[in-house]
């Protein structure tokens, strides 16, 4: 009988992975509730999720694929984030701050992706 071999993720692809499948979940629930003819989120959906599938296995076309997909991430959050800010400000309720600032957090866990992955790159075969 012959034992497969266990991969020890490092926290690095852990923390990746999820975030790019908490970006798929929510770009697709922004998409679903607000506005289901929005290309760009289903785009960012389905890149995340490709990109969590293939870093959590530790494949080397991910860490390139992440590294080309979370520039636009970044760019569809911020360019939301400014629309929303032009149209009623930061904060002039609840509900639009808190869509803000998750604007804001997934900005903010892209560049620590990037800066996981660019990291951990020598790990990916």
């Amino acid at each position: 009988m012959t034992q497969t071999p266990k991969t020890m993720r490092p926290f690095a692809s852990w923390f990746v992975s999820v975030y790019f499948i908490a970006v798929a979940a929510y770009s697709l629930a922004v998409a679903f509730r607000f506005d289901p003819y929005c290309l760009p989120l289903y785009v960012q959906a389905g890149l995340a999720a490709v990109c969590a599938v293939g870093v959590f296995t530790l494949k080397r076309w991910s860490l390139w694929l992440s590294a080309i997909s979370l520039p636009p991430i970044i760019a569809i959050e911020l360019s939301a984030l400014n629309f929303s800010t032009k149209l009623g400000g930061f904060n002039p309720n609840w509900y639009v701050l808190i869509a803000n600032l998750s604007y804001l957090i997934i900005a903010v866990f892209a560049v620590l992706s990037l800066l996981f992955l660019a990291d951990k790159r020598r790990e990916f075969r």
